[in-house]
């Protein structure tokens, strides 16, 4: 039957094309294409946990001309040449009501520059609406002063309270009024979400095998940052927020700052699911 033949290959040259079409937006799009998608859903995030380390390890032996440990200037021969530096952090942020904020976040530093020996301090922060707890964590032995005592226990500052104890009311009805007159516009805001949906900051070196984080199925790359899209996105925002462009000597001296910083080259795993990422690592050489 020819409408029947007819109907068939109709069908199946939708179900080849759609097929076609389903493939390219899944499994080839370009990195760049991926990184951009990403960047365009960080800008809706309310929500979000994060944890991270950062680690330094400087080279002492040239610090000061050769004297050693910055802290310590003289050295004994055949010790160790670097200091290390590490921070552990983690926090978790709720913004879906800008009326009653939720926030987390603790962090601890170790380091064995100081000559003390190995430092050590602790802390995490809650936020509840207009409440916040303290605790340190962590606590070093700074041998004349001990702050043992207060370790691991809360301590809750009220800050409503304390602006009605201090009189602070009016100070703070004043700085409201000076934000409200810097309070960017809905349209503003648009552009803003625009132009970093748009940048291109991220330039992708290499196309890695894929991998799970946490049982997450991602994308994975090598990149390096662009200094002309972050040039393009600075002065993007400040044509938003000032209404006028930038002048050529401010240009100029936004260039001479980024000729200054050697930019960070790294690596970063984006869920192929809902393209936000899980993971980043950033490595950077400062001399």
């Amino acid at each position: 039957n020819k409408t029947l033949l007819i109907i068939v290959s109709i069908i199946g040259g939708i179900l080849i094309i759609g097929g076609g079409v389903f493939a390219y937006f899944n499994y080839f799009q370009s990195p760049e294409r991926i990184v951009q998608k990403m960047t365009a859903k960080l800008t809706e995030i309310k929500s979000l946990e994060y944890s991270g380390e950062i680690k330094i390890e400087a080279n002492t032996e040239n610090l000061l001309g050769g004297s050693g440990n910055l802290l310590q200037p003289t050295q004994p021969a055949g010790n160790k040449k670097t200091s290390d530096f590490s921070i552990n952090f983690t926090g978790k942020s709720d913004i879906q009501n800008l009326d009653d904020p939720k926030g987390l976040f603790s962090f601890n530093i170790k380091t064995d520059a100081l000559p003390q020996g190995e430092f050590a301090f602790g802390l995490e922060i809650r936020t509840i609406g207009k409440v916040v707890y303290v605790k340190l964590s962590d606590v070093p032995n700074l041998g004349f002063f001990d702050l043992s005592a207060v370790k691991n226990q809360w301590i809750k500052i009220d800050t409503e309270a304390l602006k009605k104890q201090f009189g602070l009311e009016k100070l703070e009805e004043q700085i409201k009024e000076a934000q409200k007159k810097q309070e960017l516009t809905p349209e503003q805001i648009e552009k803003l979400k625009t132009a970093v949906q748009q940048a291109k900051i991220f330039k992708i070196t290499e196309k890695l095998a894929s991998e799970k984080i946490e049982g997450i199925n991602t994308y994975h790359y090598k990149f390096t940052i662009d200094k002309e899209e972050i040039k393009k996105l600075f002065a993007d925002i400040s044509q938003i927020i000032q209404d006028k462009a930038l002048t050529e000597k401010e240009l100029a001296d936004f260039d001479k700052g980024l000729e200054a910083v050697e930019l960070p080259e790294g690596e970063i795993w984006i869920g192929k699911k809902d393209l936000l990422p899980y993971k980043i690592t950033l490595n950077s050489i400062i001399k």
